[in-house]
């Protein structure tokens, strides 16, 4: 009897190191989460007050419209007088910080545009910093700086 006592402690002695837990550090799998995030895809797109509550793809919509209609207000406010007609496309280049920051990064327009209405640019830069309050972009619960293209058509007669 002492021997079967013997060996069966001698068994759990030898079998507790297949019970040891692998102790896993904080870091390691906050490291883990971050390689399988896409940072180069948002959850929630940045959105006005006035979008806040449309599903996702209806909140880009608003958002891009109200962005729009927003820089197109600004600029009808302005006196512009020219010799010709003006019909151009462009294409905003523009950034929304973490704290729903708005800024022009670039414009891309033709040089036409650029020489009858040498301050246009200008003149985007102030309509982008009067926009109203947006929310910026989410990533997983968490607001992100996004970067984006909004393309315009401006005409003049």
């Amino acid at each position: 009897m002492a021997r079967i006592t013997l060996g069966i402690f001698a068994i759990l002695l030898i079998s507790c190191k297949n019970f040891e837990t692998k102790r896993v550090c904080s870091d390691d799998i906050f490291q883990e989460e971050v390689k399988e995030i896409n940072w180069n895809e948002i959850e929630t797109y940045p959105a006005f007050a006035s979008c806040e509550q449309y599903s996702d793809q209806e909140r880009q919509h608003c958002f891009e419209k109200t962005f729009s209609s927003h820089i197109y207000t600004f600029l009808a406010q302005k006196t512009v007088i020219v010799n010709d007609s003006i019909q151009e496309k462009l294409v905003l280049h523009l950034s929304i910080s973490a704290k729903g920051k708005p800024s022009l990064d670039s414009v891309t327009m033709n040089q036409t545009l650029i020489e009858k209405l040498p301050q246009f640019r200008t003149w985007l830069d102030s309509s982008v910093i009067t926009l109203p309050k947006i929310y910026p972009a989410r990533k997983r619960g968490i607001p992100v700086a996004t970067n984006f293209k909004l393309p315009l058509q401006i005409e003049s007669e």
